[in-house]
């Protein structure tokens, strides 16, 4: 009885998170890929500026 009862609990509770996840207004916007986009293209824009310092400090010394 108590196996059945905590397969039908943990079953549930995903049913729910399923459901509560599915009826998100965000999940048909597409404004957070673009956000995703700038947030990804930071890193490299750090790298190129940190490459630009060692050249600068570099033709200096």
């Amino acid at each position: 009885m108590i196996d059945y009862f905590a397969l039908g609990l943990t079953h549930a509770l995903i049913m729910i998170a399923l459901a509560r996840t599915l009826v998100r207004p965000d999940l048909d916007r597409e404004e957070a890929m673009a956000d995703e986009a700038q947030v990804a293209d930071e890193p490299a824009e750090r790298s190129k500026r940190r490459s630009a310092r060692r050249r600068r400090d570099g033709a200096g010394a």
